[in-house]
């Protein structure tokens, strides 16, 4: 019990950024010890929920000395069982969901650390670094021109149809003024690789679009329903009407039907399955151009499919699917390729292979802002190493 008390002593202290050097090596030596009843498990869920104060002074050698001890330590959560040829990592859940503490503690620890023997300096492999993604898109009008949202300034960006469309703040608004046209328009938004952005619809439901996706909507939602068609990722918060239900048709893959709820859409045309996750409301799913065995999703529900079937999930991990639009990667059970194919989208990079890559699923999360350098810092714990090359391309090595 007193080991357990004077580590969570020590951990407040290091979340704090008031320790001293001497409670720095202690902290580093009661995590390596490892003595039966500590409460690091404890400790860990505590620290995971404090939010330091960051100060301008500290002594790094000593951060990156304990940040070095606690990442050896390896006390982690049990992995679930995988198939023998996977290796399970969970990328130090004290880098991951402690982020806050250790990488602005330490200055960045994992790029400026001494490289043990054998291993590869990250700042030597990456010269020039690769910035996270960004707010952008390109808006392309009923006519065929085509409107670069990343550089245009606030304001009414066109008018058509009856609409005032305006950009305001990294976000596209549709507002429906003259009802008295006729005919149905459509407008399409897509975000390239390195970019996200967010539009307001005619009917005030709002779409947020990850990198490589687009949405082709009409103009004005005139007809008996509101139906739109989309590729890639997003989440949607549709705006409650009875008599028009919202559509959403993902070509090749689903068909959704909602009245008024908020759900995540996950069908990117470089992966096997595609993914439905509902947070509040009901959606009505079949495969595309197949009504019959359509499945309706309730709150918590996921449901994946791919050309032959679907199956769903209940109590799913809805944070997960939702993590990129809060900011964040989340990795829990992902393998080493899918996630290549994430960081590809976000970080607009050509990825390949060269040599024997291992299979790896990882456990954990991060944020999305970070530079290129860092996420592959933490992954070269994985036994996965890296090349960047010019043109963005990475090179992922054994």
């Amino acid at each position: 019990m007193e080991n357990n008390d004077r580590l969570q002593y020590l951990l407040q202290r290091l979340a704090g950024h008031t320790a001293t050097d001497a409670e720095l090596d202690e902290l580093a030596a009661l995590v390596g010890r490892d003595e039966p009843g500590a409460g690091i498990e404890e400790a860990e869920r505590r620290l995971e929920d404090l939010q330091p104060d960051v100060q301008a002074s500290y002594d790094h050698q000593h951060w990156m000395r304990v940040a070095d001890g606690i990442l050896g330590a390896d006390k982690l959560r049990p992995a679930p069982e995988t198939v023998a040829v996977r290796t399970v990592h969970p990328l130090q859940r004290w880098w991951w969901a402690a982020a806050a503490v250790l990488i602005a503690a330490a200055g960045i620890w994992l790029l400026n650390r001494p490289a043990p023997r054998g291993e590869t300096v990250i700042a030597n492999v990456f010269p020039q670094d690769v910035e996270p993604g960004k707010n952008g898109a390109v808006l392309t009008l009923a006519d065929g021109s085509q409107l670069a949202l990343d550089s245009a300034g606030n304001g009414v960006i066109t008018r058509q149809n009856g609409t005032t469309v305006t950009l305001q703040d990294g976000a596209l608004q549709y507002e429906p003024e003259d009802r008295s046209e006729s005919g149905v328009k459509y407008n399409t938004i897509a975000t390239s690789n390195g970019r996200q952005f967010t539009v307001t619809l005619p009917d005030g439901t709002k779409v947020w679009l990850n990198a490589g996706s687009y949405l082709r909507f009409p103009v004005a939602f005139s007809g008996a329903d509101r139906q739109v068609e989309f590729s890639g990722e997003g989440w949607f918060e549709v705006a409650k009407d009875v008599k028009k239900p919202f559509r959403v048709k993902v070509p090749g893959r689903i068909d959704l039907e909602v009245l008024g709820t908020s759900f995540n859409i996950n069908a990117y045309a470089n992966e096997p399955h595609s993914y439905t996750t509902l947070v509040t409301g009901a959606v009505r799913v079949a495969l595309a151009g197949k009504p019959t065995g359509s499945v309706l999703l309730k709150p918590g529900e996921q449901l994946q499919a791919d050309g032959s079937g679907m199956d769903v999930m209940r109590n799913a991990n809805v944070d997960k699917a939702i993590a990129w639009k809060n900011g964040l990667f989340n990795f829990d059970g992902v393998e080493l390729r899918e996630m290549m194919r994430q960081l590809a989208r976000w970080y607009d990079l050509e990825v390949v292979y060269e040599g024997n890559v291992p299979e790896v699923v990882f456990f954990g999360e991060m944020s999305r802002k970070l530079k290129l350098s860092d996420v592959l810092g933490g992954l070269e714990r994985s036994n996965v190493h890296f090349r960047l090359e010019e043109g963005r391309r990475l090179v992922v090595m054994p």
